[in-house]
């Protein structure tokens, strides 16, 4: 037994012999009878509620390892994912820049393992997790970014497999007012952005709307991306509703994204998503609730449609005619691609191919949770119901009377409920909570989720926090990994949900100033049944095709330490620095993964904000990110760096009108974030920003 897993032991020792093996998923805070946090001097951020049952608490006080952006971190970026490509242990894998199309990844965790939670609601994408993150949010309407690196099964619920990303909307005052943003940058891009905030009352009414687009960075790369949102906030003194109504839309060139053998790829996709959150606080307990209903449209083309590409024919093929000749024309459904032509083989019939895959999801759900405040313990109840539906012309089953367009379908309910004690001494330095939670799944039977969490506050002024935790996650196959079966991607539906037992413990370090975080924690994940797409190498007979399977087990473990200091006067005005490492006890054999084993190895990043001379704002934001890849790609780095760099400056007698410009892969690194799909070199990007405010 090597040192490191010792430790883990020593550590799951704290939190007793019932909590071994499982971990919690909830970041749970210290309160008195009414509710109230225990005064502390610790760092002065905005309260967090990642993945809690209990309330909110300073993000210094978490019994795991957090990661919380704020606005200053957002508000550069267009696309969540942008912000989030420095966030420590968190793997980004775009397929195109701005937000296009990316994967979250946690901790050595596919991208179908990270859960998503806006305003303390579970998001699910049941058809594929590659749509999870469209997401009709500007990162400028978000209040902060909560980021869980651990697994949040029984808090978070079914998908919260590795980690979780929880979204918050401001809930702050406002003045009447608003703004608007012009931007013009590389490759074509250009984007308007209008948002007002109005305050009647006891509300709070806040609107937006984007428009981007660009050329692309290579043939077949062009975007647009338009989205929406209305999110109204009353409050009612011991009780408080917000409503959050939002769209998007999106349509680009798909070069590469899911197979270099048919690269003429097009995909456009449409998200609404309408969610009422209600709470309510009394002398010692709280209620909330909610309801939540995402619908998204997606159509897929393998062989990209319309002028100048392919396009239909009265037989009922697809045809694209570049060179003018019908003797050299590239028809779709008949041949494979002429980039084939060299390769020293007869092209192999492609028939299969009809058109266009298209898709439609529905995630209804409703949820309830009351706390119950006792002297020097809590209890809370919870319960999350949603049923999930697919309508598709490739996923499902054959349906009766179903329209032209999606003839199959099929839906299932899910259910993530639990029971939860947490308990603290007198003086606050100790806190611990037990949970037991449940998921329960009309299709894949039910699961226990048990979890457990301790912190301990040490030294004289309460400046270190040690924490360990344990729990089991659940993840259940997506509508695509049981049934798509198209251009040599096979799914099963004999697929069984993958789970996993995982174990962290770590520490922070905060002096007395809170001007200063030091954290360091290491983790352990048992993972089993985990869902990958693999290609037998030596199959018989020989297949060229990826097949969703189950594996039978994977370890994984890693650490990560983050430092992060402020300065209230100084030119350097904040500084992070972060290095996570995951390695997996288990390689290939005789397969090639898709997912489970090409995870993010080595991760260093260094996020910095400067104050310069004549009231420029810069920020430098850098990572060095190491793959553990299965096979070898084409092209590309294991091990590449990226450096973003902006400036800003505010002008006028109330800084009403902002400059700013942005330059992302600053060193023009050439890599690959996933297959082939060759990421943009150098690019810039220019803001002109107006703010408008009603006069007092």
């Amino acid at each position: 037994m090597g040192p490191f897993k010792l430790n883990f032991i020593i550590c799951l020792s704290l939190i007793g012999a019932s909590t071994i093996g499982e971990l919690s998923a909830s970041i749970q805070d210290s309160l008195d009878v009414k509710g109230q946090p225990i005064p502390l001097v610790l760092l002065a951020e905005a309260p967090v509620s990642v993945g809690t049952s209990f309330g909110s608490i300073l993000k210094t006080d978490a019994p795991k390892a957090t990661t919380v952006l704020d606005l200053s971190e957002l508000k550069t970026a267009v696309a969540l994912t942008e912000a989030l490509e420095f966030a420590p242990g968190v793997d980004i894998r775009s397929r195109g820049p701005w937000g296009i199309q990316s994967d979250i990844s946690i901790r050595g965790g596919s991208f179908e393992q990270t859960a998503l939670l806006v305003n303390g609601v579970r998001w699910s994408a049941p058809h594929t997790g590659h749509h999870l993150m469209n997401v009709p949010i500007d990162p400028e309407d978000l209040g902060h970014v909560e980021i869980v690196r651990s697994g949040s099964g029984a808090m978070a619920g079914a998908g919260a497999f590795a980690g979780s990303v929880h979204l918050r909307t401001p809930t702050g005052d406002v003045t009447d007012g608003g703004s608007a943003a012009i931007e013009a940058g590389s490759f074509g891009w250009k984007r308007l952005r209008l948002h007002a905030d109005m305050k009647a009352g006891n509300s709070i009414q806040r609107f937006s709307m984007s428009r981007a687009e660009t050329d692309g960075h290579v043939d077949n790369s062009d975007a647009q991306i338009t989205r929406a949102m209305w999110v109204s906030d009353w409050n009612l003194g011991a009780e408080r509703w917000k409503l959050m109504v939002a769209l998007e839309d999106k349509a680009f060139g798909a070069q590469n994204f899911y197979t270099s053998t048919y690269p003429d790829q097009y995909e456009t996709t449409q998200a609404a998503i309408a969610q009422l959150n209600w709470e309510k606080t009394g002398t010692n307990w709280r209620a909330s609730a909610a309801a939540h209903g995402r619908y998204h449209r997606d159509r897929f083309e393998l062989y990209r449609e319309g002028t100048g590409w392919y396009q239909p024919t009265e037989d009922g093929f697809y045809v694209r005619n570049t060179l003018g000749s019908q003797a050299e024309a590239d028809t779709a459904g008949l041949y494979a691609r002429r980039a084939l032509r060299n390769v020293l083989k007869p092209y192999e019939p492609a028939s299969w191919y009809a058109g266009a895959n298209q898709h439609r999801s529905l995630t209804a759900a409703v949820n309830g949770k009351f706390q119950w405040f006792l002297d020097q313990s809590a209890w809370t109840f919870s319960a999350d119901v949603r049923e999930e539906i697919i309508q598709s012309n490739r996923l499902g089953a054959a349906v009766e009377g179903a329209p032209e367009m999606y003839p199959l379908a099929d839906q299932r309910s899910n259910v993530d409920a639990l029971v939860s004690w947490r308990g603290h001494s007198e003086s606050g330095r100790l806190a611990a909570s037990v949970t037991s939670g449940a998921n329960l799944n009309s299709r894949f039977g039910t699961n226990f989720l048990p979890s457990a969490d301790v912190r301990y506050r040490l030294g004289p002024d309460q400046e270190v926090v040690v924490f360990a935790s344990a729990g089991r996650s659940v993840r259940h196959p997506s509508f695509t990994d049981l049934y798509y079966n198209v251009g040599g991607a096979q799914g099963s539906e004999d697929l069984l949900s993958e789970w996993a037992d995982q174990a962290e413990a770590g520490g922070r370090w905060v002096p007395q100033q809170g001007n200063f975080v030091l954290e360091a924690s290491g983790f352990i994940r048992r993972g089993r049944n985990l869902i990958d797409w693999i290609k037998y190498e030596q199959a018989v007979p020989a297949q060229d095709v990826y097949q969703a399977a189950n594996l039978s087990s994977v370890d994984f473990e890693g650490w990560d330490v983050s430092a992060t200091y402020r300065w209230d006067a100084s030119i350097l005005r904040r500084a992070r620095i972060a290095y996570a490492w995951v390695e997996a006890d288990r390689m290939e054999q005789d397969f090639i993964s898709s997912y489970v084993l090409d995870f993010l190895k080595t991760k260093l990043d260094l996020v910095t904000d400067w104050s310069l001379p004549l009231e420029v704002n810069a920020g430098v934001r850098y990572s060095m990110q190491q793959r553990n890849q299965p096979f070898a790609y084409a092209t590309g780095n294991e091990v590449f760096h990226l450096l973003s760099l902006s400036l800003e400056r505010a002008w006028g007698e109330q800084n009403q009108i902002r400059t700013a410009i942005r330059m992302n892969n600053a060193l023009d690194e050439q890599y690959l974030d996933i297959g082939q799909v060759v990421q943009p070199g150098r690019h810039y990007r220019f803001s002109l920003i107006f703010d408008l405010k009603s006069e007092e």
